[in-house]
């Protein structure tokens, strides 16, 4: 006898004629086959991990390549504050010229220096 498929089908649509069930794969009906009931889970087997090898010898180090031209100077930082006036310092000698006889002081003090009329007076 044979089967009347249905016209234009869709993918995956199904026929079913007695106990015999087809599906559409887009080209052509292909027949389903019925499966049992899923059994159930067996149990886990055992987990057994391996021993880790040996870690490997480490290789030489490469040869240091050439050292880089100098990079620029960078800029100069902004000037700091002056710093506070230092204490002041012992007073040095005191020189006096003699000019035509006459003592005249020329830093002060008391010392006086016969410069041998070094001013031309």
């Amino acid at each position: 006898m044979p089967i009347d498929f249905p016209n234009s089908p869709q993918i995956d649509d199904t026929f079913t004629v007695g106990d015999q069930t087809w599906v559409w794969d887009g080209f052509v009906w292909r027949i389903s086959i019925a499966q049992g009931a899923t059994g159930p889970t067996g149990p886990t087997g055992p987990s057994v991990t391996g021993p880790t090898g040996p870690i490997g010898a480490t290789g030489p180090t490469g040869p240091t390549g050439p050292q880089g031209v100098q990079g620029v100077t960078g800029p100069t930082g902004p000037t700091g504050p002056t710093g506070s006036t230092g204490p002041t310092g012992s007073t040095g000698p005191i020189f006096q010229n003699v000019d035509g006889g006459s003592a005249t002081t020329v830093y002060g003090g008391s010392s006086i220096i016969d410069c041998g009329n070094a001013l031309g007076v």
